[in-house]
This record gives structure tokens, sequence and C-alpha cells, in this order.
């Protein structure tokens, strides 16, 4: 095949889910460029019928509900069932360390719920 390897076990792991959790940072009001690109990539035949979260994220106040808001469209039309509750994480920067762990416990009970 003339797949790259990386891209053919992507594929795998994504035909293989049962949900999706789909993180983006706001870039420019939008979802990730990259990420666009690998929904576009796949498109509807992977994603369809499975359930999908949207967790945004981004450096200011609002945490990247823009970015969110704007990918719910984009899953429906490949498939997914978009859920209606959606994390936004502001102030990135100041809620997570470098490692990726949470550094506000009060947010983390939040997200668990």
């Amino acid at each position: 095949s003339q797949v790259p390897s990386q891209l053919a076990n992507l594929h795998t792991i994504l035909t293989q889910a049962d949900a999706y959790v789909v993180i983006t940072p706001e870039y420019n009001h939008a979802p990730s460029p990259a990420l666009l690109n690998l929904l576009n990539h796949f498109g509807s035949s992977v994603f369809g019928y499975k359930p999908s979260a949207i967790v945004s994220y981004s450096a200011g106040q609002w945490g990247g509900v823009r970015a969110a808001h704007s990918l719910r469209p984009i899953l429906s039309e490949l498939g997914c069932l978009p859920v209606s509750a959606m994390i936004h994480i502001p102030n990135a920067a100041q809620t997570f360390d470098e490692d990726g762990k949470v550094l506000n416990e009060k947010e983390e009970r939040r997200w668990n719920g």
C-alpha cells in the first residue's frame, strides 16, 4: 500500500473506536487546522454514527468556546453524534503544568462532575 504506516495505524484506531473525545485549541477563533485536516482526510466512513464530545482550550478567558462551536457542525457532517455538553478550558497555561497535571483541583472536580 502507498498509505504511510502512521496514517494506516491511525485509520485502524479511529475505525475501532466506539466514540470520540475531540480536543482542540482555539486557533484564530477556529479549531486547529491540523485537526480539521485530519477529520477531512478520513471522512464520514470512519466517524459515522459514533458519539463525539468536544473539549476546547485557549490562552484567554473563553476557553476556546468559538472553536468548539465551529467544530460541532463539522463533526455532525462527518456523521458523528455530538453530545450536548462541551468542556471549555480557559487560561490553559495556568490550568495545567508542563506534564499535563491539573493545577486547579476545583476545575478538575467540575470536569469530573
